[in-house]
């Protein structure tokens, strides 16, 4: 690396701040322009009344290695540790818990009635399977499973499971991960969901789960409200355009730069994106809608499960309620107090973009009676977020089209791209991208091939 090269990173979530945070460790100069007015996009937290509302993310498994890599490197990594969790799944009104790691899974597992004898033994075909596909769900390198992606959850269950195994364990999964149902996602994301997700744990965190964000954003030249328009590369090298909040609109002259941005405004920001990416992110590339409603409470339920993975036949719409006061007291007033935070099906939020935050909430309540019969009377306040695009929907072949952005990687030589799309929607799959791509501007300054990166 030359002295004073400098880069540009688009996007402050945990993709761009974790690539900004990796180049200034490796001597660049690193200027980040985040759209909106705070850092962490889907990472990020709210405080109101001495509540810390998780605004999208809520959960950090315990095998999310770049998670606790960064968390480690930025000196919070004694602050974060495991958790016992218990997940509860509702069925005919009565709630399954099981514990959600350690041999504990494995003994409520096999006591649990919330599947039949029958459904237990199918599991082990889904077992098999697992291990057959396991080298080929990488964060890194998500596109090797595009051999597997023939088929979605629910052609998969209909060859090999059982409806009971569909409707009360994988698409219960399914629907909190990703806010759609079995029908129309890929069967590799809910393989890369049981392999690097179920049974590993859960990890303790500070405060909100913006924890980290805050702390790389701490380190680095962070612009908020700063709106980027274009992204070109120059003969001299890259430049960048944006309007910051005063209005004034200003060009960045830059080495290199990284849209660390949802893939579906890539195409608008960077007009010299090579036709064959182009045209994935335009006529391939879809993004769930997901609304998430978070309600605190006075009173706290006494359901002792952190997450409720919702099936279809308890609610059609709802997917997911987190009790976040389970989690630990920091992010409630009091030790009595409750936190809810809950996610809701694609469809039913896409139909209602049109709607006010207030008629929202009003929907949701009847849903969330059913799973805490006090809420109304025990409710401080509610907050709907809107994420609008949320997380990838994936489909049957979306993956070889994965596999093609992982071959096209070092197509943009100076201007990088980084995203849950050249991976599996998860935080933990934005931070590896953020860190493949910081490696990979590092490589292409330095006059080298880009090549694959290895990350944690």
């Amino acid at each position: 690396m030359s002295p004073g090269q400098r880069v540009v990173v688009v996007g402050a979530g945990i993709t761009g701040l974790s690539c900004a945070y990796r180049l200034r460790d490796r001597g660049f100069e690193v200027l980040v322009l985040e759209a909106s007015d705070a850092v962490g996009g889907k990472m990020s937290s709210v405080r109101r009344d001495g509540y810390v509302v998780n605004r999208a993310a809520n959960i950090l498994p315990s095998s999310y290695a770049a998670v606790r890599g960064l968390a480690q490197d930025v000196g919070l990594g004694g602050r974060i540790g495991a958790m016992p969790v218990v997940l509860g799944v509702p069925r005919d009104g009565r709630m399954h818990r099981l514990r959600a790691s350690g041999p504990g899974m494995l003994v409520d597992g096999l006591r649990t009635s919330l599947l039949s004898v029958r459904g237990k033994l199918l599991l082990r075909r889904m077992l098999v399977d697992a291990l057959r596909m396991k080298g080929s769900l990488s964060y890194a390198n998500l596109g090797a499973a595009a051999r597997f992606d023939t088929e979605t959850v629910a052609e998969y269950c209909e060859r090999r499971l059982s409806p009971e195994v569909r409707d009360y364990l994988v698409e219960p999964i399914l629907r909190a991960l990703f806010t759609c149902n079995a029908d129309t996602v890929s069967i590799v994301d809910f393989f890369f969901a049981a392999v690097n997700f179920v049974g590993s744990g859960m990890m303790r965190y500070p405060g909100g789960i913006d924890f980290l964000v805050r702390e790389l954003a701490s380190r680095l030249d962070v612009r908020l409200s700063a709106r980027v328009t274009s992204v070109t590369d120059e003969p001299d090298g890259v430049r960048v355009s944006w309007t910051g909040p005063d209005g004034v609109s200003r060009v960045e002259s830059a080495d290199a730069c990284v849209l660390a941005v949802s893939g579906a405004v890539v195409p608008a920001l960077y007009p010299g994106l090579d036709a064959s990416r182009r045209e994935i992110l335009t006529s391939k590339l879809r993004y769930c809608v997901t609304y998430a409603g978070h309600f605190a409470l006075r009173r706290r339920p006494s359901e002792p499960s952190l997450v409720v993975p919702v099936p279809r036949a308890e609610d059609e719409n709802l997917c997911v309620v987190v009790f976040s006061h389970n989690a630990g007291e920091a992010c409630v007033p009091s030790p009595s107090a409750g936190l809810l935070s809950t996610y809701w099906l694609h469809e039913w939020s896409s139909s209602r973009r049109l709607r006010t935050d207030d008629e929202v909430i009003a929907e949701m309540l009847p849903a969330m009676a059913k799973v805490v019969p006090s809420i109304e009377e025990d409710l401080v306040f509610a907050r709907l977020d809107r994420w609008d695009p949320a997380v990838v929907r994936s489909y049957p072949g979306w993956y070889t089209h994965v596999a093609r952005l992982g071959e096209l990687a070092d197509a943009g030589g100076r201007i990088q791209l980084a995203g849950d799309y050249l991976s599996a929607s998860s935080t933990n799959a934005c931070a590896v991208a953020g860190e493949e791509a910081a490696g990979r501007v590092a490589r292409v300054l330095a006059g080298g091939s880009v090549g694959s990166a290895v990350a944690r």
